[in-house]
């Protein structure tokens, strides 16, 4: 099942980086790793699973992993994420990430702003 294959993912993340600290594995985790775990998560909804995810990349980023820097996609899948999770709240979370998105890409920290793909799950989580 879903939950299933989104904890074993996680799972899989936790192991790469235990191995990266380790010394037995070359190379950390990166966008893509992370995004792909983030994915898991929003293809079921689950929203705290993957901010969870979403937080972590960016703890990883802080502590020098220039590779796990959040990008559009990250914040493009949690949208998604939210669009899929039948909260009620769900508008307001998809809004309130647009807005982070922006200010981001307004600062700096983020290299690209919204897409098309951000506003389409913007417009799905209403």
């Amino acid at each position: 099942n879903s939950k299933d294959a989104s904890r074993g993912a996680e799972k899989l993340l936790d192991t790469m980086i235990d191995k990266c600290k380790s010394g037995d594995l070359d190379g950390s985790p990166d966008a893509v790793t992370y995004n792909s775990v983030m994915s898991a998560y929003a293809k079921q909804g689950d929203v705290v699973g993957a901010q969870k995810v979403l937080d972590r990349m960016q703890m990883d980023y802080d502590a020098g992993n220039k590779a796990a820097k959040p990008d559009i996609r990250s914040y493009n899948v949690l949208i998604d994420c939210w669009a899929k999770s039948s909260k009620p709240d769900a508008p307001k979370g998809a809004q309130k990430l647009l807005e982070i998105i922006i200010d981001k890409h307004k600062s700096g920290d983020l290299d690209r702003g919204p897409n098309a793909v951000t506003d389409c799950s913007v417009m799905a989580a209403y």
